[in-house]
């Protein structure tokens, strides 16, 4: 497959651009470094609060109404999303329709009016999102654990922030942030589709033309070190079922390199499938769990390698005894090459499945863009899990699944007291 082709339009927005005559929706994403890395303890939920307000209405079309029939109007399918080290924005729409998305896009970043009647209606919102995690236990163990992980610091913050922050951020707070944040360096345009390149890059630099170039706030510098055991019980009255998250600290993508495709083959092996060694387990063959999850999450400087499921609240030690007995297995004993080739099968299939549609190509390269400032192709990345041996990954499995990286949370009806994790413990000792 060809790379897309990266330029700087006269503003110094980056912007990566990759027609194709086969696909036939273009997605117009736009990348920006900001996100909880970013922020304060003083305004931590911010980045998710601006995120929403961009669709409340802009300086072309003021109220969210006109914004929502223009978007309409064009058949856009759009949305936004915020992490931790970045933001996006999105617009897929018909081919013919590009150029009109971009220009709403790039209006509701440049333009946004930010009306105080607005915010205080997706003030309203947000914290009714966040009551919403808070009475999901699958969402909630996440931020709690998240908590555990990394601590007192932006890496540990939740990305809705808390009530309390939520309600004391004003326009000042939200106008601030904006400026600062929003600017020609930290913001990347990627456009997927079949699309004119003269006339899309004529749109781009007229869209962007004379957009700021602020002084952005600082990423904060994670404190990625852990040398011992972490557990943590919240005790929930109300629920009928015991909720587990158990988190292994890694390293992020600065750092791994090629190690990543080693260790995202363990993950493969362990929970990617039915018959992935941990479903066998904790469900097929002991009817443990219903809900099982199975994952690792890379940031440019931290990640972690997790397993989260729901069970039997008489049952949590049993069930954390066979899953930790599991992770023994595959650091200790034989790893079959069978096993091996359906997981680098699985992880080519995910792989080739970006290029299905240009909203899954958008993201593949822009994360690529956005991490490395560089593309590694599909068919590269596949050779790079090819290459992948036995023992590479039974040394990642060593390296990665030990007691010192574990943190281990569990929301339950029972308290720390009758909960005994001693025993699943020995496996890692």
């Amino acid at each position: 497959m060809k790379l897309p082709q990266v330029l700087k339009l006269s503003s110094g927005i980056k912007t990566i651009l990759y027609p194709s005559k086969i696909l036939p929706i273009t997605t117009i994403l736009i990348l920006v470094k900001t996100g909880t890395d970013y922020e304060k303890k003083s305004n931590n939920g911010i980045s998710h609060f601006i995120e929403h307000l961009f669709f409340k209405g802009t300086k072309n079309y003021p109220d969210p109404n006109t914004l929502a029939v223009e978007l309409d109007k064009i058949g856009a399918d759009y949305n936004a999303f915020t992490s931790y080290e970045y933001t996006g924005y999105y617009i897929k729409t018909l081919p013919e329709f590009t150029e009109k998305g971009i220009e709403l896009l790039g209006d509701m970043l440049i333009n946004p009016i930010f009306d105080e009647k607005e915010i205080e209606k997706e003030r309203g919102v947000i914290l009714e999102e966040i009551k919403f995690v808070h009475d999901t236990p699958q969402y909630y163990i996440f931020d709690e654990g998240i908590k555990l992980l990394y601590g007192d610091q932006p890496a540990g913050w939740p990305i809705l922030g808390s009530e309390k922050i939520i309600k004391k951020l004003n326009r000042d707070d939200i106008l601030d942030y904006f400026y600062r944040q929003y600017s020609t360096k930290n913001m990347f345009v990627i456009v997927v589709g079949n699309f004119n390149k003269n006339k899309v890059i004529k749109s781009l630099e007229k869209v962007f033309k004379g957009f700021r170039k602020s002084i952005s706030y600082k990423k904060a510098k994670v404190k990625n070190y852990q040398n011992k055991f972490k557990f943590k019980v919240l005790q929930r009255k109300d629920i009928k079922q015991a909720h587990i998250l158990i988190l292994f600290r890694k390293r992020g993508l600065k750092d791994l390199k090629e190690e990543r495709f080693r260790e995202k083959l363990l993950t493969s092996i362990l929970g990617y499938g039915f018959s992935s060694r941990l479903f066998k387990i904790l469900r097929q063959e002991f009817g443990l769990t219903y809900y099982l999850k199975i994952d690792d999450a890379l940031f440019y400087d931290r990640g972690y390698f997790y397993i989260q499921f729901g069970c039997d609240i008489e049952k949590v030690g049993y069930a954390l005894s066979k899953t930790m007995e599991e992770l023994k297995r595959v650091k200790k004993e034989k790893i079959y090459d069978e096993e091996i080739e359906k997981a680098k099968i699985i992880l080519k299939n995910n792989l080739l499945s970006t290029v299905e549609t240009s909203m899954d190509l958008a993201s593949f390269y822009g994360f690529e863009y956005f991490y490395f400032k560089k593309f590694i192709s599909i068919e590269d990345n596949i050779k790079k899990i090819e290459k992948v041996t036995k023992e590479n990954i039974k040394n990642a499995a060593n390296r990665l699944l030990n007691i010192k990286n574990l943190n281990c949370i569990i929301i339950s009806p029972f308290s720390k007291k009758r909960i005994d994790i001693s025993k699943p413990l020995k496996y890692l000792l």
